[in-house]
């Protein structure tokens, strides 16, 4: 039978182990080094090595502060303590606590969780690449259940982030060391939590207040990391309540647990309940366990001293019952990290790491455009890995410059898929012929970005958006691309087609999330490609309800970027007529712009855009252009393309590749070939149709 003892917790922040009365060291039958199991309540446990004391008294035990934080004690509270029966574990599963991954890192692992007694749910902090970052690991399952040692024959097991939270999971709070950019948000934060938890009941009477607010935000954008650091401020502990702790329960449990909750923070001073993916638990939780969390969250109004905060993604996923009155009706949103946030987070990353004394974090950030805070730190992990990599593995890596930049191109941001974020670098002399239509995004879009002053000085405000309306392939991304370029301006591709969802709000979540990126990534151009797929015009027809919704999105979007806040929109369609009429309206998308099929004249500049100035010296450019009547931009393109192809065949099959040092030389009779092989992409009828397109038929 395992003997144990109760003991008064007093926490010591010098003390490295956790320290015993002698006698009941020898009451529990353990010696100093041995391992000891501390228990408060039934779901908080640490396992930990013990030292004797002979100046304490029988009925007290001294913590670490690393062991206090793990059983949620400041001093004061009674504790269970027991020899631990630790086994060497026959398998260990681990993950990150962030959304990353470790894989590869085994003899890493190893090392760090080798010298400890480890239990399932335990979370280790775990130094990766040789001291480059330091990441929090958290110990997934164990076999066998119970404490264990890892040793060499233990099978390590090392999973994705982020790792699963076992039920409730006490957080620690976060100092401002630890976090970086988001002043706004901190702020708003800091304010929020300070006036929930501190609401006024000298007169005896319990408050009435909201039971707490909601936290909203895309996943990975930092909402946990920044309410860690409110309750850093606020002096606060926080105890999460994840979707297991109240979808795997009946709603008996359900209550039992929330109460038990509210109480443990409450008897800690100020306290915060963090309901972790509420919108997730409350649309997958019954009518009964929904009644459950709305009466918790009523009851918690009068409880002084604890606020309740949901993370969400998207605070209108809520119950209406929940956003009213008096439960979660406040709501403060993490935006998309702008380049300064960005520029930030990857500083707050650098200060922990070692790094090349040139590097150069703000290009980084201004780059790592739609990066929320935990694509950064993949950006950071990734980087730490090259660094390894280059390393000899006698010293630290140093993260350089180039190893950002290669992680930059190894990684991607996780936000929306019908995006592609960039800042280009096509200009307007990559594209032959169009003049007016540069012209026209020269007015509309570059100038209001490159010199506002001149739009303040006249009175006038600049067009809110173009329209680039023409046939296939010729050249309306580019252009778009190129004004940006030329603007020094984020750019923002989006596919319309791709945005349409068939579940109800998705779609129109999606256009909202777009313009929120482009605000905090301003300036910006956000391109809508084939926007008639979202920009339809209305009817009254049911399968027309969904487009209706995102085009009333779309219009409150344009509407809502005045002032502007450089931010400028160009839409492109091949079906003018088939766009909503309120898009063309003036503040929208007020100036249309054609680019026609090219001309004799353009497709020359086309094809002297594409071929190497010595081979159009050789050339009669004139007479292909003349000979490729009813070509597009991409079929001239292509045409330039398989001439090059050809000629390259021609080396190859005469033996005489390009290794001698002799370049390939591209013949006329290349791109009579090529012109017997690439026909036009649009047919004569298709021509004709295009030919006569206007905006209304």
């Amino acid at each position: 039978m395992t003997r144990s003892a109760v003991l008064t917790v007093r926490v010591d922040e010098t003390a490295a182990t956790v320290r015993l009365p002698v006698a009941v060291r020898g009451q529990l039958g353990v010696e100093d080094g041995d391992t000891l199991e501390i228990e408060r309540g039934a779901k908080r446990r640490a396992v930990t090595t013990v030292e004797g004391d002979r100046s304490l008294n029988a009925e007290q035990i001294v913590l670490p502060t690393n062991t206090a934080a793990q059983l949620d004690v400041t001093g004061g509270e009674s504790v269970t303590v027991s020899s631990a029966n630790v086994s060497v574990a026959a398998s260990v599963t681990v993950a990150p606590v962030p959304r990353l991954s470790i894989r590869g890192g085994e003899a890493m692992i190893r090392e760090t969780i080798g010298r400890t007694t480890v239990v399932a749910g335990e979370t280790v902090p775990a130094s990766v690449f040789d001291g480059a970052l330091e990441v929090p690991i958290r110990v997934v399952e164990t076999t066998p259940a119970g404490p264990v040692f890892v040793s060499e024959s233990t099978e390590l097991r090392l999973e994705d982030g982020p790792a699963p939270i076992q039920g409730n999971d006490m957080v620690s709070p976060l100092p401002s060391a630890a976090v970086g950019g988001y002043e706004s948000t901190r702020k708003a934060l800091r304010e929020a939590v300070a006036s929930a938890l501190t609401r006024d009941d000298s007169d005896g009477e319990p408050p009435i207040s909201r039971a707490g607010f909601v936290l909203a935000g895309p996943h990975g954008i930092g909402k946990t990391h920044l309410l860690r650091h409110a309750a850093w401020q606020a002096n606060a502990t926080i105890a999460r309540v994840g979707p297991q702790a109240v979808l795997g329960d009946g709603h008996d449990d359900v209550a039992n647990t929330l109460h038990s909750v509210a109480t443990t923070a409450q008897g800690s001073g100020y306290g915060i309940v963090n309901l972790d993916k509420f919108d997730v638990v409350l649309s997958n939780a019954d009518e009964a366990t929904v009644a459950v969390l709305r009466d918790w969250l009523e009851r918690l109004r009068t409880v002084s001293g604890v606020t309740a905060v949901a993370e969400v993604t998207d605070r209108s996923a809520l119950p209406v019952d929940f956003r009213q009155g008096g439960l979660l009706s406040k709501c403060i949103t993490v935006p998309e990290p702008n380049r300064e946030d960005r520029t930030a987070v990857l500083t707050t990353l650098a200060e922990r790491s070692r790094t090349d004394e040139a590097i150069d974090l703000r290009t980084i950030g201004n780059r790592a455009l739609g990066y929320v805070a935990a694509d950064l730190v993949a950006l950071w992990l990734t980087a730490a890995e090259s660094a390894m990599a280059r390393g000899d593995g006698t010293s630290h890596p140093v993260v350089t410059q180039s190893d950002l930049t290669a992680a930059l191109e190894r990684t991607d941001p996780s936000g929306i898929d019908s995006t592609d974020e960039s800042t280009p670098d096509t200009t307007f002399d990559d594209i032959g012929g169009l003049a007016e239509a540069k012209q026209q995004l020269r007015r509309a879009i570059e100038w209001p970005l490159t010199s506002p002053e001149l739009f303040e000085a006249t009175g006038i405000d600049p067009p809110s958006g173009v329209l680039l309306y023409g046939p296939p392939g010729t050249g309306k991304t580019m252009l778009a691309r190129a004004v940006a370029a030329t603007s020094d301006a984020n750019f923002i591709s989006v596919n319309g087609p791709e945005i349409m969802n068939r579940y109800v709000g998705e779609s129109e979540r999606a256009v909202r999330q777009i313009f929120d990126r482009a605000r905090a990534n301003a300036p910006a151009v956000v391109f809508f490609d084939e926007i008639d797929a979202i920009g339809a015009a209305r009817t009254d027809d049911e399968a027309s309800r969904t487009t209706e919704r995102v085009v009333s999105q779309l219009l409150t979007e344009l509407d809502g970027l005045r002032p502007r806040n450089g931010v400028t929109v160009i839409g492109a369609t091949n079906r003018p007529a088939r766009l909503d009429d309120a898009l063309l309206r003036p503040g929208r998308f007020d100036r249309v712009v054609e680019v026609p099929m090219p001309d004799v004249d353009a497709r020359e500049q086309i094809f002297r855009v594409h071929l190497d100035p010595d081979v159009a010296g050789r050339l009669d450019v004139r007479a292909l252009a003349e000979r490729t009547d009813g070509y597009t931009g991409s079929d001239v393109s292509a045409v330039v393309q398989e001439a090059g192809l050809l000629a390259i065949e021609r080396a190859l099959d005469a033996r005489r590749p390009p290794t001698d040092g002799q370049a390939v030389r591209i013949s006329s009779a290349d791109f009579e070939r090529a012109l017997e092989r690439i026909s036009p992409s649009l047919s004569p009828e298709a021509q004709q149709r295009y030919a006569s397109l206007e905006i209304r038929d």
